[in-house]
């Protein structure tokens, strides 16, 4: 494994003491399980970590680390179709009561806030993960996805992408000067690969880990499923994760006659021996940034199938394809193929799994974030 080498910096009154985490609710998510595992990191290494509510909705309140302040809206604001454009200007004041030396929003879903943030707060610096495209790959690069990202970011000072590849990408839609790339750590520093020998077994054993809403696309999980019946590759597959479209999945279900082959779990807290006991991750996304859910798969020695939702993936599989396979288009019959060709395939080897990963751990990016925010603070200071 991998080691990582952290030396503590000395803070003085330029760096950024005081940190502010600004989320919607508690609701479950990849972004928020980052954040708030960075929010430990950064109070373990003497910072003051703030997390502002717009609600206290939600199951993840209890996954916030021990240290980190948490503050939530007198006036909650519950999340609906449009509360992210109300969520801002309610927090604004709240947010400037605080006095943070820096804010970091940990996705593009949280964006919404930053400009009546930057009003409430000129001198603070913002920082923005971005954790999705931030416009859709459907409008290229010209002028109006330009505009769409420009305004849509308007208010964060620095975009982080979570891969190198990612920033290539942003730096077509914003100005490069405002990019840079941290990897995104969703894999803890004492956490080690799990080799597994052979390949897998009769019946095979698919894993779907997500949120049940549409950018996951579990139906086409589920017609993924199908289809790999219909191959006769005798199979069953879990599913991890709740959302608004419960009801539609298990009608889903039925529709294909599924239910001798589907198990759905709904929200589990720890996911981990469910990831130990699967034998290849299915990703059925229609788009993502960098999915944790990969690397929490791999790390346990488990390879994935997935469909075309995010360049991180393609970088993963042309360094080396036995971590996974990668279709062409969102179809389930070429997801099907994939999992039976993969199915006879050896699981990858743990060697180059921390090769492909091992810069998505926390210490690393934990240090880059502060000295981020140190040097964004401290250009602040001295103007």
């Amino acid at each position: 494994m991998a080691r990582f080498f952290v030396f503590e910096r000395d803070m003085d009154e330029t760096s950024a003491r005081h940190i502010l985490i600004p989320i919607h609710d508690f609701s479950l998510g990849g972004t928020e399980r980052i954040a708030f595992r960075l929010a430990g990191e950064w109070v373990r290494r003497g910072r003051r970590v703030t997390v502002l509510a717009g609600a206290s909705d939600g199951p993840m309140r209890a996954q916030v680390p021990g240290g980190v302040g948490i503050e939530v809206l007198a006036e909650p604001v519950p999340r609906s179709t449009f509360s992210r454009m109300r969520l801002g200007a309610a927090m604004a004041g709240p947010a400037k009561a605080l006095s943070p030396d820096g804010v970091f929003l940990i996705g593009n879903f949280h964006f919404a806030v930053a400009k009546a943030l930057k009003q409430a707060l000129p001198a603070v610096p913002i920082v923005g993960k971005v954790s999705n495209p931030l416009v859709p790959a459907s409008l290229g690069t010209g002028p109006l996805a330009r505009a769409l990202a420009g305004w849509w970011s308007g208010g964060v000072d620095r975009l982080v992408a979570m891969s190198p590849g990612m920033r290539e990408q942003l730096a077509q839609l914003v100005p490069a000067s405002r990019t840079l790339a941290i990897p995104d750590p969703f894999v803890d520093d004492d956490v080690a690969v799990t080799a597994r020998l052979g390949q897998p077994r009769k019946p095979l054993s698919l894993l779907f880990v997500g949120r049940l809403e549409p950018q996951k696309n579990p139906l086409l999980a589920l017609a993924t499923a199908a289809s790999v019946r219909d191959l006769g590759e005798p199979f069953t597959l879990t599913m991890i994760g709740g959302g608004a479209m419960e009801r539609q999945v298990h009608k889903e279900i039925a529709r294909l006659g599924l239910a001798e082959h589907v198990t759905l779990h709904g929200h589990v807290a720890n996911p981990a021996p469910f990831f130990r006991e699967a034998d290849i991750l299915l990703m059925t996304s229609r788009y993502e940034g960098v999915p944790a859910v990969i690397g929490e798969a791999l790390v346990t020695g488990m390879p994935f199938v997935a469909t075309p939702c995010t360049a991180w993936l393609e970088g993963l599989v042309v360094g080396d394809p036995a971590l996974g396979t990668l279709v062409a288009a969102h179809d389930p019959a070429q997801l099907a193929e994939a999992v039976r060709k993969r199915a006879a395939l050896p699981f990858p080897a743990a060697d180059a799994i921390e090769q492909a990963i091992g810069g998505h751990r926390l210490a690393n990016a934990a240090e880059a974030y502060l000295s981020l925010f140190d040097a964004l603070a401290r250009d602040q200071k001295q103007t």
